[in-house]
């Protein structure tokens, strides 16, 4: 006898949901920028078409994910990413005493250039034009990583006035550009020091480094950073702190 196939069927979004992408999708394109004060809920509301208390329910949910901050008799204000946040988000290097190697600009050059099809794979295929951003940036007076970073050029655009840009790169793009980083693919990977890698870290050809590759995301879910750094590993190592819950 032949089986019967039952279907699933696909749950709508909740209300809340579809004003919270909404709004998302608002700061993604920059139509609200970083420290802009939204609408307030009864105007929201209104223009959704649904109740003050789902759209308070989108609010809290987007305050929850950082992207939004409330403060009593200023509003909703669009969340401004400091390079405190941005560093401790993504940045995972620490000392022997397990303090955070805060590494600042040191060197860096900017060239705009054709996609490589590595470039193009991770940024689109419409990228006609790439950023590319080198930097060694440094920690208490040592070269400490060697970075090589990519972007759509159109993205942006303009770039390069700006240069020397702040050692904190994620709040500056987000501020300059409204391109708000928020997840971040990461693969690291033992590796020995070329030639060049060597020179800029200034460290004997050889030696143990610390290789990343790097893919991050913007709000919409868009490959917007390709990135590889070499990390000395002489006076720092890569840390993570791991939990399981029984929930």
């Amino acid at each position: 006898m032949a089986k019967t196939r039952q279907s699933t069927q696909l749950q709508p979004q909740p209300l809340y949901k579809k004003a919270e992408l909404e709004m998302t999708g608002r700061i993604a394109s920059g139509r609200w920028k970083a420290g802009s004060i939204l609408p307030n809920e009864f105007a929201l509301a209104e223009e959704f078409g649904i109740s003050q208390g789902t759209v308070r329910k989108a609010l809290m949910a987007m305050e929850a994910r950082g992207l939004l901050s409330r403060a009593p008799g200023r509003g909703t204000m669009v969340c401004r990413t400091t390079p405190e946040e941005s560093l401790y988000a993504f940045f995972r290097l620490r000392d022997a005493e397990g303090a955070m190697v805060v590494p600042v600009l040191r060197t860096e050059s900017i060239e705009i250039g054709e996609p490589t099809e590595a470039e193009r794979a991770v940024l689109g295929q419409k990228c006609a034009r790439v950023a590319r951003l080198y930097r060694v940036r440094e920690n208490e007076g040592r070269p400490f990583v060697l970075e090589h970073m990519s972007f759509d050029a159109a993205r942006i655009e303009g770039v390069a006035d700006d240069s020397p840009l702040p050692s904190s790169l994620y709040p500056y793009l987000h501020d300059r550009f409204g391109m708000f980083i928020v997840k971040v693919h990461e693969e690291v990977t033992a590796d020995v020091a070329p030639e060049d890698v060597a020179q800029a870290l200034e460290i004997a050809p050889g030696t143990p480094v610390l290789r990343t590759k790097r893919i991050a995301h913007d709000l919409s879910d868009r490959a917007v950073e390709l990135r590889q750094s070499w990390y000395r590993t002489d006076f720092a190592s890569y840390q993570v702190e791991l939990s399981r819950s029984d929930s």
